[in-house]
């Protein structure tokens, strides 16, 4: 009823322009965040190359988590790279990464899909887990806050779509505005306490 509870920093609104200084991103190009911390390294290493060597400009932020060989391997790739790539290891900012990017590129894990729909950012999700994960992937697809990327090669005709076409973001964006209630902490806690106060819930006694 309420959605996942999710941290409330999530719900507050970020300074973009402070926390894009901090990263040392560019405001005036549309940015991509990709988690590649459980992906494969060679596909994650062949999206990042696909995005810094774009004739669309757009940078790349690139959260690797503890995968010590992606984070190493996109050296080169970030040293070449046509356009700007931030290489990220594990990162507890993801609210501010979110509210600085305009698309995430991810595994369809129920917590990152809410954190992302929170933020009202558009999800491309690759290559979901049959099971809970393909369920998530399904909803955010029905929704229209998001698509769904089966293979490498679907994944990269998607990412030159949006930025062809980027106006197919702002309305993946939109539809995400509306997915969730919010505030889903709260209103868990409230549910709870309103389900003890119902005399109907309380055992009789006596």
């Amino acid at each position: 009823m309420t959605g996942i509870p999710i941290s409330p920093k999530f719900e507050k609104k970020i300074d973009r322009e402070l926390i894009s200084f901090k990263l040392g991103i560019k405001q005036d190009l549309p940015t991509f965040l990709v988690m590649g911390a459980h992906g494969s390294l060679e596909s994650t290493k062949r999206i990042c190359k696909k995005l810094a060597d774009s004739e669309v400009s757009v940078q790349s932020i690139i959260v690797c988590g503890n995968n010590k060989k992606l984070y190493n391997s996109l050296h080169e790739v970030a040293a070449k790279a046509r356009n700007p790539m931030v290489r990220l290891g594990y990162a507890d900012n993801m609210e501010e990464l979110m509210s600085v990017t305009d698309l995430i590129i991810t595994k369809a894990g129920g917590l990152t899909v809410t954190e992302a729909l929170t933020k009202h950012l558009p999800i491309v999700i690759y290559q979901p887990i049959p099971g809970q994960e393909e369920e998530n992937a399904n909803f955010v697809k029905r929704i229209g806050a998001g698509q769904i990327a089966g293979t490498e090669e679907e994944l990269e005709g998607l990412l030159s779509r949006f930025l062809s076409y980027p106006q197919e973001i702002e309305e993946m964006r939109e539809k995400a505005s509306y997915a969730l209630l919010g505030h889903s902490a709260e209103q868990t806690v409230n549910n709870m306490l309103e389900l003890m106060r119902n005399p109907r819930n309380k055992k009789k006694t006596g």
